[in-house]
């Protein structure tokens, strides 16, 4: 793990809004895009999740963390057209934030996190 995963990991831990603002802005992530065929659109978005009674915006620190979810997880993948990573500076993430999400950083990594919604609205409003 990197420095800058963990100190994002421990700003996470210590649910401190501020410092993991600070520490998104000042990095990029990636995210799977999936792109189908939908009733002949084509369609292209992030990959979410529910969990529990709320949703996440999937985000990997690295491009390796990405892939090593897209193995791990290929079934999630098989109907898909194409599986992507593409890299997002951390402003660009916060802001397309569905209203309402938190984060899921690294799934299927040891060192996964979550930000769950209330935090994630805490993480915006320091910016306003």
């Amino acid at each position: 793990m990197s420095d800058a995963d963990a100190a994002l990991i421990a700003a996470i831990n210590e649910r401190d809004a501020s410092q993991l603002r600070s520490l998104m802005l000042a990095r990029e992530f990636v995210m799977i895009s999936i792109s189908g065929d939908e009733d002949d659109n084509d369609s292209v978005g992030a990959l979410t999740a529910e969990l529990g009674d709320f949703e996440v915006l999937v985000v990997f620190t690295s491009e390796q963390n990405a892939g090593v979810f897209v193995r791990e997880m290929g079934e999630l993948f098989e109907n898909e057209e194409e599986v992507d990573g593409v890299v997002v500076e951390g402003d660009a993430v916060l802001e397309y934030l569905p209203e309402g999400f938190g984060m899921l950083l690294n799934p299927e990594i040891e060192s996964a996190s979550l930000i769950d919604p209330m935090l994630a609205a805490e993480i915006l409003k320091t910016g306003e």
